[in-house]
């Protein structure tokens, strides 16, 4: 438990740098100096991760790490619609992040975490948050004791079957290297998935956002759905729901694409490849007082290219050019909206008069020969404002700069 003391000392130097801190600890002898600074950096970054833990000072930290790579409240609460009113398990707890979230709409949720310095932190955090229907267990879940684990864990608390089996592999070799495939990850799903069947119909399995979509089927059969999620447009996790005796081709995967928003979240994104492959696209030619859509981060993680212009009745620039026109507003489009104010060449005669119209503007390209920095170096026009300009090409390799304003 955290003292009072420690507590007050924490509050008073929230905002000072953490190295000064440790460097000054003899100045305060009866203060666990290197634990406060510890707690001040977790919660510094758990503003924006998980606000709700990080405004109560009575919660405990123990390192960096398992606060850089634990779920967002946001991501968090989306998993929530995979199992309610049921019986989880967390077999790769860290934080407990998944579990608390997991617990606030299930019976019961058996966290299993080996660190034991994490798992006492989180098991006091669980006390302090309430979270009473949280079975907490110290240990490694692997290949050799899964089994015994989890079927010890269902006899000592009297429960007949896991709803669902959640888990959060590492994805670090020894000495921190990053690993893409998700045979490489610690524990190895394609190992584990046959023991944990026994015990769940499901298992959700959160994994690197950079993976590649069809190489996930082939790495781990029984794929029946992939989500991805993406907060304030960015892309933070890929969730693959795999489900006992489900032997679906690629083609027929559910993929979901949905970006969580700080007030509300775009429209879902679900279709599978095949309805991709289906769908034909139609194409237009940007023009002045058009309407200009550009899909969000999860939506171009998915793939859902040609599936928007059947979804939405929208004009898709170039085949590889993943920007959308219409005539009229499409308010549901999932991603960000604008109105054009002007197409115009990209070339010189065009880039003089850029510079003097707009001093300040948003610098995005979408297939084009030049990267948002160097565009904006040609252009010589500084970051900011209400103006977005697009480099961007269209049929036949023609070169374009699409002047837009937001559209809220």
């Amino acid at each position: 438990m955290l003292t009072q003391q420690l507590k007050e000392f924490i509050s008073s130097h929230f905002n000072d740098d953490t190295g000064t801190i440790i460097l000054s600890a003899s100045k305060y002898p009866d203060i666990d100096v290197k634990l406060a600074a510890i707690i001040i950096e977790a919660r510094r970054k758990l503003l924006t991760k998980v606000p709700e833990w990080a405004e109560n000072t009575n919660l405990i930290y123990t390192g960096s790490l398992s606060t850089e790579q634990c779920s967002s409240s946001k991501t968090a609460i989306y998993k929530q619609n995979y199992c309610k009113n049921g019986i989880v398990a967390d077999l790769t707890g860290g934080m407990g992040i998944d579990s608390y979230f997991f617990s606030k709409v299930n019976k019961k949720v058996i966290y299993i975490e080996k660190n034991r310095d994490l798992f006492d932190a989180t098991v006091n955090n669980f006390q302090v948050l309430g979270a009473i229907n949280i079975v907490s267990l110290n240990e490694e879940f692997n290949t050799s004791n899964g089994d015994n684990l989890i079927r010890e864990a269902l006899n000592n608390h009297d429960i007949n079957k896991l709803d669902l089996i959640y888990l959060d592999p590492s994805r670090r070799k020894t000495g921190g290297i990053r690993v893409h495939s998700i045979n490489e990850y610690e524990p190895k799903i394609k190992e584990l998935k046959d023991i944990l069947f026994r015990y769940s119909d499901k298992i959700l399995v959160k994994i690197s956002p950079m993976a590649d979509l069809k190489s996930v089927k082939q790495e781990v059969n029984e794929v029946k759905s992939i989500h991805i999620i993406a907060v304030n447009n960015e892309c933070k996790e890929l969730l693959i729901l795999l489900e006992k005796g489900c032997n679906l081709d690629f083609e027929q995967i559910e993929i979901a694409a949905v970006n969580i928003k700080d007030k509300n979240s775009d429209e879902p994104i679900i279709f599978t490849p095949k309805i991709e492959n289906d769908s034909k696209s139609t194409f237009g030619v940007p023009l002045e007082g058009n309407y200009l859509y550009e899909p969000n981060a999860a939506v171009l993680k998915a793939g859902a290219f040609k599936y928007l212009t059947c979804k939405y009745d929208i004009q898709k620039l170039e085949v590889n050019t993943h920007l959308y026109k219409s005539d009229k507003m499409v308010d549901s489009f999932p991603g960000r909206r604008f109105r054009i104010k002007e197409v115009a060449d990209f070339d010189k005669i065009t880039i003089r008069n850029l510079r003097k119209t707009y001093p300040k503007a948003n610098i995005s390209v979408r297939n084009f020969p030049l990267s948002a920095t160097e565009l904006r170096d040609r252009l010589k026009i500084e970051d900011g404002g209400d103006i977005t300009i697009f480099g961007c090409t269209l049929s036949k390799g023609v070169k374009k700069l699409v002047t837009c304003t937001s559209v809220n």
